[in-house]
């Protein structure tokens, strides 16, 4: 018996250390490509944290208390994660990185596209169309994400996304990418990998989309839900336009990039005590 108290207040101790330890920063990649390098910019060992499937990193990038958070792909994966990382580390900033598809003619691998806006464009209605009459995807209707108001209970439509956090963004523009170019743009989130060209530009045009990718208009509904500020960087990993297949190495550039900013964001100054 005195062996499971021990136990138990070790545990709740944990928990409660662990939750109300701060964090300025959490960094997000899908994939454990996308957050090699800014794990090795955490230190010789950074400290793990496994929550449920999830992984968690903690440490310190210049003058940022940073958490590390492995996602996992997809909208269903980023969600979760983002919601357990929130609760969790209540961080004051989130930065989702990873690779993306380019839909815009004039981007090329390793370019890095900051996030100025992020939407989901993976939901549609169809027209009434009967059997044998086929299907035209291109004629679809968009449905825009729905989010919960927390002051009327209603579902409030979000036609154009969630925009970047602003002295994010900032900031991110004055950072280096040594591998590519640097531009602002909006970021396209679905389940999806269009590689066919028509498609392709029916979402730059539809949607005004610099990139596709499945997680950072997911990922800024959520943070936009809590209240967290919130930007995304993606790196072009695939160009369709140039006949450029998925190149996963290009993973890289982002995630120096994104370490790169770590040190040149402005160090958060402590939250106000209640």
């Amino acid at each position: 018996m005195k062996h499971r108290l021990i136990f138990f207040f070790a545990v709740v101790f944990g928990v409660f250390a662990r939750a109300t330890e701060p964090t300025d920063i959490l960094v997000q990649g899908a994939e454990k490509l996308e957050i090699a390098e800014i794990l090795t910019a955490l230190g010789p060992k950074p400290e793990r944290i496994e929550i449920g499937p999830f992984s968690f990193w903690r440490g310190k990038i210049g003058a940022q208390r940073v958490v590390v958070s492995l996602t996992g792909q997809s909208l269903i994966n980023c969600t979760v994660a983002t919601v357990i990382g929130i609760e969790e580390f209540s961080p004051r900033l989130i930065v989702n990185q990873g690779t993306s598809g380019a839909q815009v003619p004039y981007l090329a691998l390793h370019d890095v596209i900051i996030g100025a806006r992020a939407l989901d464009y993976g939901n549609f209605a169809s027209p009434p169309r009967g059997a044998g009459e086929g299907t035209r995807p291109l004629l679809w209707t968009p449905v825009p994400q729905r989010l919960r108001s927390p002051v009327s209970g209603e579902l409030v439509a979000h036609p154009d996304g969630f925009r970047g956090d602003a002295e994010a963004i900032a900031v991110a523009l004055r950072t280096r990418n040594g591998m590519g170019r640097v531009f602002t743009g909006t970021l396209g989130s679905a389940h999806e990998i269009n590689l066919e060209l028509d498609r392709v530009r029916w979402s730059a045009k539809t949607f005004g989309m610099e990139v596709e990718e499945m997680e950072s208009g997911h990922v800024a509904a959520i943070a936009h839900a809590y209240g967290v500020r919130y930007v995304a960087f993606r790196v072009v990993s695939d160009a369709p336009y140039e006949g450029v297949p998925f190149f996963p190495l290009a993973a890289r550039a982002t995630a120096l990039f994104t370490v790169n900013f770590l040190h040149n964001f402005p160090a958060l100054p402590a939250p106000a005590k209640p």
